[in-house]
């Protein structure tokens, strides 16, 4: 084994603990948890055992596991920052009609000058 694959794998155990630990104290929800703890246990998996990714590389039309493994990572960011997004402009929606609701139910006269 590896250094690399050691502190990668001390690092993953790190990661599948706080995941687990978030859930058990309800920051979590158990969907979340359990994608996250899914990504996690896979990524110690192709740190072991690299020739896996690289056999489903080979399936998908891709010549290099690496390759594969950099495309899912660039795939998961982008769905990740659309999620973001989409968060972001619910709050903001949120907030602009809650703001609005304030604003009707307690109407201030502008300060003469």
């Amino acid at each position: 084994m590896t250094t690399f694959q050691i502190s990668a794998f001390v690092f993953l155990g790190l990661a599948l603990a706080a995941t687990i630990s978030f859930r058990l104290r309800r920051q979590a929800s158990f969907r979340v948890a359990f994608a996250w703890s899914l990504l996690w246990i896979g990524a110690a998996v192709a740190i072991a055992w690299p020739q896996i990714t690289v056999r489903v590389a080979h399936v998908l039309g891709i010549a290099r596991g690496a390759d594969l493994v950099f495309y899912l990572a660039i795939l998961g960011m982008f769905v990740g920052f659309f999620a973001v997004y989409v968060r972001f402009r619910r709050m903001e929606s949120e907030m602009t009609r809650i703001v609005r609701e304030l604003a009707l139910r307690n109407p201030k006269e502008p300060d003469p000058e």
